[in-house]
């Protein structure tokens, strides 16, 4: 099988950012993990400890981390199981012999960790060069360890919101090692490719699964392709979807159909339902809560020199949120500027580190854990105000709260990544804002 480290000429760091992001999920058979829930929680089968379970994580977290190969990470990790009792053979309460810790399940946990953490970065990088690479061509290596089914998709281009990119992004099954490639429409020409449109090719249906452990049958939601020619792929049972898009795409997917919506006030108040809504808010609020006790964490692993905090709680750049969808309003002064606006409003975790750092806690310019939660629906509130830096050539949005204000910061293309990007948060005074109004740096929109 593939070694993946060797495909890291330096460290994953979004493969990292997205394996980190993951939270915890305990459970008798994979399967009780399935699909999208994979994206968000780490989970390894016959796990039943919540301290085998972290030593299983923190060990593939520096194999991503530090491009470990398989044999590093099972070198490392098998003293570590071992020790805690979780290893060779044992019986369930069914009387069955299951098999625990083994150099093929660790060969397994790592290769399949690895490789879903570099396919959801690679979809991020993809998602944001979209505007200027739109088609997706699948990629399968051929060889004779290749299944048959992904090789019928070899070749295949499709544009990246079509909707088969949710289930045919890979890896498609375990040990998958196929890839997407990002194309431009000049070479979707040059090559002779065909555009197809998968909207139609996906077919749901109900799978079923037998339990190893108790024998129970149960079903679950799975998905098949069927190709024109009448050749059917069907992932493997749990890995019909894109952990990539369940991660983190899904709100940026919806950004692009809105802006094909052709009803201007359809789309306007489906922009408003999305951003007033509150299980949004609260889900805002869960990942900024989060992410601020980890930069906390990393702050004061800072100050007392301790080297291990800081590779454990260091702010995770690629670790994003999406925080609001920009309306027809902003985007029409952005179009004016030049700028062919993503409409969605990204906060990056490294941002937000940025923006609580030690300087502007001491200069009290840092917000409270409260108003960084409350962010969200700052910003989607009709009060927020919405100013155009003229000098440096970016957008500012001004939350005003009696003398006292809160700037955002949006750069656009920032670092070459074509999502609008919220790079800094701080306090400043009225009497700034009102300032740069008069001056003529800010232009008010």
């Amino acid at each position: 099988m593939i070694d993946l480290s060797i495909a890291f000429n330096k460290p994953p760091t979004d493969a990292v950012a997205y394996f980190k992001s993951k939270g915890y999920a305990i459970s008798d058979e994979w399967h009780d993990v399935l699909t999208t829930a994979h994206a968000k929680a780490f989970t390894v089968a016959r796990v039943q400890s919540m301290e085998v379970l972290e030593a299983i994580r923190k060990y593939t977290d520096t194999a991503l981390a530090e491009g470990l190969t398989a044999k590093q990470f099972r070198e490392q990790l098998t003293p570590e199981l071992q020790r805690l009792g979780w290893w060779g053979k044992t019986k369930n309460e069914q009387g069955d012999e299951i098999q625990l810790g083994s150099p093929y399940r660790l060969n397994n946990i790592y290769r399949t960790n690895l490789q879903t953490a570099y396919m959801s970065g690679r979809y991020r990088r993809m998602l944001a060069r979209s505007k200027t690479h739109p088609y997706w061509q699948y990629v399968a290596i051929d060889d004779a360890q290749t299944r048959p089914e992904h090789k019928l998709l070899h070749g295949k281009v499709f544009r990246f919101d079509d909707p088969i990119w949710q289930t045919i992004y890979p890896p498609n099954g375990w040990g998958c090692r196929c890839r997407v490639r990002a194309l431009t429409e000049a070479q979707v020409k040059a090559r002779g490719l065909t555009l197809e449109d998968g909207s139609g090719y996906v077919q749901q249906f109900d799978a079923e699964i037998v339990s190893r452990g108790s024998g129970e049958v149960k079903t679950t939601e799975h998905a098949r392709v069927k190709l024109p020619s009448g050749d059917v792929m069907t992932p493997d049972v749990g890995w019909a979807y894109s952990p990539g898009q369940s991660a983190f795409g899904t709100d940026v997917a919806v950004a692009v159909k809105l802006g094909k919506v052709e009803s201007t006030q359809l789309r306007a108040e489906t922009i408003q339902a999305l951003n007033n809504s509150d299980e949004r808010a609260k889900a805002f609020e869960l990942w900024t809560r989060k992410s601020i006790e980890r930069i906390e964490q990393y702050q004061a692993a800072k100050l007392a020199g301790d080297k291990a905090g800081l590779r454990a709680f260091g702010p995770r750049p690629q670790h994003k949120t999406v925080v609001s969808f920009l309306g027809d309003n902003i985007n029409q002064k952005l179009k004016d500027k030049g700028i062919d606006a993503a409409r969605t409003l990204i906060l990056s975790e490294r941002a937000l580190a940025h923006a609580h750092s030690e300087k502007h806690q001491r200069a009290e310019k840092a917000l409270t854990l409260s108003e960084y939660t409350a962010l969200s629906s700052w910003i989607n509130s009709d009060k927020t105000n919405v100013y155009w830096d003229t000098k440096k050539g970016n957008m500012l949005l001004v939350i005003l709260r009696g003398d006292e204000a809160t700037k955002v910061i949006v750069e656009f293309n920032y670092r070459g990544e074509m999502l609008e990007q919220m790079i800094n948060v701080f306090k400043v005074s009225k009497n700034d804002i009102n300032a740069a109004i008069t001056s003529g740096q800010y232009e008010v929109w």
